[in-house]
């Protein structure tokens, strides 16, 4: 295939991702009031937590164009999320034609594995350590004497967006120690070795990425990096050390 027949198939690839995301976006846009109510569950049930009411725990629209930069980002954010397998595949035929078949081998097993891991820590993030993380961040700044719990809706959204998608993607944790495993660089026993170091590193990471600097946000973060760790070294055993790169060439 010549310079310009991959240029030309980029092309095509790009448009058909292009308009599967146009697609998914239309339609998110069209159901924007129900898909707005499923993004503020985490809201409402921090401010449950606390004890507010739900007519008064109401997000804020704060200027004209906020609705409108609202509607824009939530719909966005569902279509890339809904088209990113149509994305995903587009990406995977353009780029398979230039691997050898045991690169092509490796990239069908794990990419499923990727996909299923990051979509568990997209649920895990939004059912679990938003609510409370929201949840401990208000009850810090909460002095009913002095102020009243008021939170702007495009705020939340870029909150509980970003979130979201950092669990999803530090989730990808024993993928990343396989995929190192397999190809070579360690094995299930330097995983094993280096397990204090990676407690610590957690707690640290938990500590930064999450919402409050509560003890309970960081504690339901770190755990389950705790667990995808220790089934990294599970999987890393199973999975074995594959010859060095070298005496494979």
């Amino acid at each position: 295939m010549t310079f310009g027949e991959h240029l030309e198939e980029l092309r095509w690839r790009l448009v058909k991702s292009l308009i599967a995301l146009g697609v998914v976006f239309v339609a998110a846009a069209i159901y924007y009031d129900k898909l707005l109510s499923i993004i503020v569950q985490p809201h409402f049930k921090a401010m449950k937590l606390l004890g507010v009411e739900e007519a008064q725990a109401k997000l804020l629209q704060m200027s004209y164009t906020g609705p409108v930069w609202a509607l824009m980002k939530l719909s966005f954010i569902v279509a890339l999320f809904v088209a990113s397998p149509v994305i995903a595949y587009q990406l995977w035929r353009f780029v398979s034609a230039g691997l050898y078949k045991n690169e092509r081998k490796y990239v069908t097993r794990f990419a499923p594995v990727s996909f299923i891991l990051f979509a568990g820590g997209c649920v895990f993030g939004f059912y679990i350590l938003i609510p409370y993380g929201l949840y401990g961040m208000s009850q810090m700044a909460n002095d009913p004497q002095h102020t009243s719990l008021q939170f702007a809706l495009t705020d939340y959204l870029n909150l509980v967006m970003t979130l979201t998608v950092v669990t999803g993607i530090i989730f990808q944790l024993p993928l990343i120690m396989v995929f190192t495993t397999v190809l070579g660089f360690t094995t299930a026993k330097t995983w094993l070795k280096w397990i204090r170091v990676a407690i610590v590193a957690i707690f640290v990471a938990a500590a930064v990425l999450t919402p409050s600097p509560d003890w309970l946000s960081q504690v339901l973060l770190a755990v389950p990096l705790l667990l995808l760790y220790l089934l990294g070294i599970l999987l890393c055993a199973l999975v074995g050390r594959s010859p060095p790169r070298t005496a494979r060439a």
